[in-house]
């Protein structure tokens, strides 16, 4: 048992999701644009119709064989890459997910900005699967540091500033409402990917994406042009 579990705010339970990342504008000027007119050097971007809790991203749970038209948001982004001659490395942000852990009831949300990739998310995910007591994860990054632990049943996670050392969050949530969640997002999570990787040509979600990916049969995104 560690000292600040005795600090953990009982919390009935968390939804976990996987969250795509969208954004409405593709900007296609130089990395460097202090000064620059913005308005000139991005184009907006159509965003999927159907309803999404939030309009900068969609949930696993939101697709629900919507995967369609969120490939033809990513489509857009690879023609226009294409376009413009922006090599993949420019363009991987907008392939980001995240992983988000909340309960609104409760006034809870645990993020995870630093996980971009579905391979960061689900090891995290298996981590918390397979640990039944014990260390689940212990990560930290710049601004952020995630502790998490199973004892007696309970998940307890804390969510921390490194720097200030301010906890953001510090819950205990019944592992086994917890557990049946993830179960449930993983599968979610692989089917949706799997989807969107058959109408890409390439997976670009799961794991960083280090040489140039052919997308749909194209030509890879060529050099960005000087």
């Amino acid at each position: 048992m560690k000292p600040w579990f005795s600090d953990a705010k009982p919390v009935s339970m968390l939804n976990a999701e996987l969250c795509f990342l969208l954004k409405e504008e593709f900007y296609f000027g130089p990395d460097r644009h202090a000064g620059l007119d913005l308005s000139k050097l991005t184009q907006r971007l159509k965003l999927p119709s159907f309803q999404r809790s939030k309009p900068s991203m969609v949930r696993t749970a939101e697709l629900d064989g919507r995967e369609g038209e969120l490939f033809a948001y990513y489509k857009q982004v690879v023609e226009l890459a294409n376009h413009h001659g922006l090599p993949f490395n420019s363009i991987r942000h907008y392939f980001w997910v995240r992983l988000w852990m909340w309960n609104s009831e409760e006034d809870v949300l645990v993020s995870f900005p630093w996980y971009d990739t579905y391979s960061e998310v689900s090891w995290f995910l298996k981590a918390l699967l397979s640990v039944e007591s014990g260390e689940v994860d212990y990560d930290i990054d710049e601004g952020w540091a995630m502790e998490v632990e199973a004892y007696e049943g309970h998940v307890y996670i804390r969510q921390m500033d490194p720097d200030s050392q301010l906890t953001h969050v510090c819950i205990r949530v019944p592992r086994a409402e917890l557990v049946l969640q993830v179960q449930q997002l993983m599968a979610r999570s692989t089917n949706s990917i799997m989807l969107l990787t058959e109408a890409m040509g390439e997976d670009v979600w799961t794991s960083y994406v280090r040489s140039e990916p052919v997308f749909m049969g194209t030509p890879a995104i060529s050099k960005r042009r000087s």
